[in-house]
């Protein structure tokens, strides 16, 4: 897996954050890149089928940027965004 960690920061800070990168593309199988660009329904999919487990998102906030978490569903970013955009007009 390629390690694509292009942060603009001091050398030190770039060393630790391209390893958890690097880390987390191991662990996963899927670059950051990826697992950003996913919705948590396609996230939550990948993971069950490879662990074989029902998985639990646990939220103390709302989830702003990556969607919301709603009590019967999953509501990505597009989405929030498009109700919102609506109620405004």
């Amino acid at each position: 897996m390629n390690n694509t960690c292009q942060a603009p920061i001091s050398e030190p800070e770039r060393t630790i954050l391209c390893r958890l990168e690097a880390t987390v593309e191991g662990v996963t199988g899927q670059t950051v890149r990826e697992l950003r660009d996913q919705s948590l329904t396609e996230l939550r999919r990948k993971t069950e089928q490879k662990n074989k487990t029902k998985l639990r998102f646990r939220s103390c906030f709302p989830l702003i940027g990556r969607g919301n978490v709603m009590r019967d569903k999953l509501v990505d970013h597009k989405s929030v965004e498009e109700q919102l955009q609506e109620a405004l007009k």
